[in-house]
C-alpha cells in the first residue's frame, strides 16, 4: 500500500513538471498556444510584486488556467480530461504538490525554450508523430499512471516540434475505446 502511494506521489510530481514545461512552451512568447507569459522572467518579476513568496506557483496556476481555456475550446469541457483539467481529486493532489515544489530546481527546466524542450522529451521517453487536433490517449481510470504522463509528453513534444496543435485527452471510462 505504501509503495503504491509512493508511486502515485512520483507520478503527481511528473504531472506538475509536465504542466510547467508545456505551460512554458505553449506561452505567447514561446509557441503562442495561449496568451499568457507569466512563467518567463518578466512575468515572474511582475508576480513577485504581488505575490512575493508564491510568485512561481501563481505563475503556474495562471498559465494552467489560460491553457485550460484553449484545451477546453478544442475538446469541449464535458466528457474529457486533459493536462490542464484533470479529475477534481487529482487536481487537489496537484495543487498540494505545486505548493511543495522546489522552484529553484523546477525553474531550471524552463530557463529557455531548448531546455524546456529537452525536459519535455525526457518526460516523453519516446518519439511519436502526433496528429493535429484532439487525440484520445487513454481513459479516466488510467490518468494516474506513468504511461499517461509519457503519452501526454510525447504528444506535446511532437506537436511543438512539428508546428501543429495537438490536444491529447482522456475520455471517461464509459466512452473508452
Amino acid at each position: 500500500m505504501a509503495e503504491r502511494s509512493k508511486n502515485a506521489g512520483e507520478i503527481i510530481a511528473r504531472f506538475v513538471t509536465l504542466r510547467l514545461v508545456v505551460g512554458y512552451l505553449g506561452s505567447h512568447k514561446q509557441l503562442g498556444w495561449w496568451d499568457c507569459d507569466l512563467l518567463d522572467a518578466t512575468g515572474l518579476r511582475f508576480l513577485e510584486t504581488v505575490f512575493p513568496r508564491t510568485a512561481r506557483a501563481a505563475a503556474l496556476r495562471s498559465t494552467t488556467e489560460a491553457a485550460c481555456l484553449v484545451h477546453d475550446k478544442a475538446l469541449g469541457r464535458v466528457g474529457s480530461y486533459h493536462l490542464f483539467r484533470l479529475p477534481p481529486a487529482l487536481e487537489d493532489r496537484l495543487e498540494h504538490d505545486i505548493g511543495q515544489t522546489d522552484w529553484v530546481e523546477a525553474g531550471k527546466q524552463i530557463e529557455a525554450r531548448e531546455v524546456a524542450t529537452k525536459a519535455l522529451k525526457k518526460l516523453a521517453d519516446a518519439v511519436i508523430k502526433a496528429p493535429a487536433g484532439p487525440v484520445q490517449v487513454g481513459v479516466e481510470r488510467r490518468i494516474l499512471t506513468s504511461t499517461a504522463v509519457q503519452e501526454l509528453a510525447a504528444h506535446y513534444h511532437s506537436a511543438f516540434q512539428n508546428g501543429i496543435r495537438c490536444f491529447p485527452y482522456f475520455a471517461p471510462d464509459k466512452h473508452a475505446r
